[in-house]
């Protein structure tokens, strides 16, 4: 018998009256790249409804929390600006906390990263297209910007060998902050067959060549979560997380100590979901949902 248990009348009915703070994953569980998952809205509504209060929580760093804001909106999600946690905003906001004063070199989307870091009050520059120029002599002689003490790497379709480059020779300085947003591999595409590559393919490459590890900011890290709690209070034990992703959103629940509802209508199977239940040592408690259904609505149902 699997360890994660169906998503039931009964079960749900146990869920409202014991939680009162509900985290989503967007892309795979509110819609895809085909558009808003059918029942997904409803249930939002329903939850909204039962005064719950409902948060939208996303690896995506290619959007701005305005940008996200605008796409619930126009997906007819209920949201208000204060509803949405983003890797971009988790990593302006990390800085900020710190009081971060020096200048950000961001391997990143000018219109999302960007906007969160300039609305922190941080300084920063890369963003745009960066390719290859120059030979070894001349790299070697490059000048770096003595006022750069963070580097930011988030999704970034113009990520390119000189990025990389100056990306990786600004962390060789051991005081310089290392920030990755997350490190998925792809976005999610059920029954397509093109491979949209995602953040992870942008921070590993750093990673390697500085030969650092990042600081993350998004899931199954609990930066986000850790936001959360500290604007708006929230009691991790009246909590559930339900997300599309075993390796990414379980996982982080499970870090965050919450509650945890898997959709399989994204980037996790029904043979990941056995796998992670398994039996005896192949059991891997981390990566058990406690409920799970195959899309938002078969939750919905039953509210």
């Amino acid at each position: 018998m699997s360890v994660s248990q169906l998503v039931t009348e009964a079960r749900v009915k146990e869920i409202l009256e014991t939680v009162d703070y509900f985290l989503f994953d967007c892309d795979g569980v509110l819609w895809d790249g085909n558009g808003v998952i059918e029942g997904s809205v409803e249930t939002i509504k329903k939850l909204k409804s039962l005064g719950k209060k409902v948060y939208y929580v996303t690896n995506n760093s290619s959007k701005s929390r305005q940008d996200y804001l605008e796409k619930c909106k126009e997906c007819g999600f209920p949201a208000e600006l204060d509803d949405i946690v983003c890797t971009a905003y988790a990593a302006a906001q990390y800085l900020k906390n710190i009081g971060f004063k020096n200048k950000v070199y961001l391997v990143g989307k000018d219109e999302s990263m960007g906007t969160e870091l300039k609305d922190a009050g941080i300084q920063y520059f890369g963003p745009g297209p960066d390719p290859l120029e120059g030979n070894l002599k001349e790299w070697f002689a490059m000048r770096l910007d003595p006022e750069v003490k963070c580097v930011v790497v988030g999704f970034d379709p113009h990520i390119s060998y000189m990025k990389i480059m100056k990306a990786a020779s600004y962390l060789r300085n051991p005081d310089c902050i290392f920030i990755g947003t997350n490190e998925d591999r792809s976005l999610p595409a059920k029954d397509k067959d093109i491979v949209i590559p995602g953040t992870g393919c942008m921070v590993l490459p750093v990673a390697l060549a500085a030969n650092r590890r990042p600081i993350l900011m998004g899931k199954p890290e609990t930066n986000m979560f850790d936001l959360l709690k500290k604007v708006r209070n929230i009691d991790p034990s009246r909590c559930l997380m339900t997300g599309d992703s075993i390796s990414t959103d379980i996982v982080f629940a499970k870090n965050c100590g919450v509650r945890s509802m898997l959709v399989l209508s994204g980037m996790s199977t029904e043979d990941d979901l056995i796998t992670a239940n398994g039996k005896g040592s192949n059991a891997d408690p981390k990566k058990q949902p406690d409920v799970y259904a195959q899309k938002l609505s078969e939750f919905g149902k039953f509210i």
